[in-house]
Order: structure tokens, then C-alpha cells, then sequence
């Protein structure tokens, strides 16, 4: 049976302000559990109703069974699927900045706003198999429920850094970074190496004046038909893929 105060508790961590203060987010339904179950981040407590009997294997987790109508309470669902987990936000890794990348792929996200949007890259980056994702430090916070619903348990595998992007160029010139713009090189003329950053800017605004200065490469996904602009997860979509089809 579930307390009040765990009611609480779980509920709060629907806001950034307590997630940040208690270090913990939220993981709802099925698959997404069970993927976190698979995954290195820690879990703190599963709250379950009788309809889902997987085994956790794991020592020192709290597994408390509620009721339909306690798991309504706790969720951010209107009809949540049968169990949610309190799981602890990973560690920032503060050592990201002193030494140079890999050579590789990297995606790189300035101000990015949209839940949505962030959980769609997260997702997309874990096909195309990046491994690191760079959010500015204005970007949405990715353990919003809506990323971690949205990023389909990619979150759990790509590794997503808070970073002064300036700061990450700099110290970063061994790989070019290409920028997108509405008036950029047309992507599919562009020749693409096998390691860059890849920047997306912000869904209104693209990518900060501050930032323009690092860009090695501008470039731009050529329109067929009409509409006026493409949605920042679909566009960082296709640069990837492109990257990647080279």
C-alpha cells in the first residue's frame, strides 16, 4: 500500500524544481520499466498494480503494489500501463570538457525547448547509434516525463551531458561542426566526414549568435514542396541519417 507521503513524493518529482533537489525522475509503464530494469541507473522504488508480475531482480529496491486508482494518482498518465519507478538521476560527468572527444559522431542541442522534440533526438541519436548527446544549459531538462515517454528507454543508453557549448567547441577543434540553417549548403551535395557535431538549434530561434562563430559548416535540408520549415527532431532526423548513409 502506498502512503501519503510517498503520494507526495512521487507527484513533486512531476516538477524540474524537485527532481533537481531530490536527484530523482519518473519512469512510466511497461516497456519503459522494464528497459530500466536492463539499464546501469539506479531505481529507487517501483510502484505496481497486480496486473504486472515481472520479476525484479534487483537487491534494495522497494516494490510496493497499488491500485488502479493509486496509480492514477502518482502518474502523469490519465491511463498509465500497469507501473511506474522512481529512478535516480545519473551523476553529471564534469570531466566531459577537459579532454578532447573521439573521434565519432556528436549531436549537439542549443536551447532546445520541446519535450517532445528532445525525447524524438534522444530516440533518433540511440539508432543511429551516437552515444552523446550535448544540451546547452538552457535546453528542457531531458527527465521531464514528456522526454523520458518520448525518447522510448534511450534515454537509458545515450549519454546526454549539460554543457556550455562554446566551452565544448573550443576545446573540441579537431572536429567540424556542421550548423543547420534554412540557407546552408545543401545537405545532400555536402561532403560529410565519418566524426563532426552535429548542431540543431532552437525550434523558433535555431541556433544562439553566440555560437555562429564555431560552425565550420553550414548547412541546410533542400524543401520539394511548401511547407515553411521542418520540426528540429525531424530535421536533426535527417542529418543524421545522411551522416550516417556516407
Amino acid at each position: 500500500m502506498i502512503s501519503k507521503q510517498q503520494i507526495s513524493f512521487v507527484r513533486s518529482l512531476q516538477q524540474k524544481k524537485y527532481r533537481q533537489m531530490y536527484g530523482k525522475f519518473l519512469v512510466e509503464g511497461d516497456k519503459l520499466v522494464r528497459e530500466l530494469l536492463t539499464s546501469p541507473f539506479n531505481i529507487q522504488a517501483i510502484f505496481k498494480t497486480t496486473a504486472w508480475n515481472v520479476a525484479v531482480e534487483r537487491s534494495k529496491l522497494e516494490v510496493i503494489e497499488v491500485t488502479e486508482e493509486e496509480l492514477r494518482k502518482i502518474s502523469t498518465h490519465e491511463n498509465p500501463n500497469q507501473v511506474l519507478a522512481v529512478a535516480e538521476i545519473p551523476v553529471a560527468d564534469d570531466s566531459i570538457l577537459g579532454n578532447p572527444l573521439k573521434a565519432g559522431l556528436y549531436l549537439a542541442c542549443d536551447n532546445l525547448s520541446d519535450p517532445g522534440n528532445a525525447g524524438t533526438i534522444i530516440r533518433t541519436a540511440d539508432w543511429f547509434g551516437i552515444t552523446d548527446i550535448f544540451f546547452s544549459e538552457g535546453s528542457v531538462d531531458i527527465f521531464n516525463p514528456k522526454v523520458v515517454s518520448a525518447a522510448k528507454g534511450s534515454l537509458f543508453r545515450v549519454k546526454c551531458h549539460y554543457v556550455d557549448l562554446k566551452a565544448l567547441f573550443t576545446n573540441n577543434k579537431q572536429l567540424p561542426i556542421y550548423g543547420t540553417f534554412m540557407d546552408g549548403d545543401n545537405l545532400y551535395e555536402t561532403k560529410l566526414p565519418e566524426g563532426a557535431i552535429i548542431l540543431i538549434g532552437n525550434e523558433a530561434n535555431g541556433i544562439g549568435e553566440e555560437l555562429v562563430p564555431f560552425i565550420t559548416h553550414n548547412i541546410s535540408i533542400p524543401n520539394f514542396g511548401k511547407a515553411e520549415s521542418l520540426n528540429a527532431a525531424v530535421a536533426a532526423g535527417i542529418v543524421m541519417g545522411e551522416f550516417r548513409r556516407r
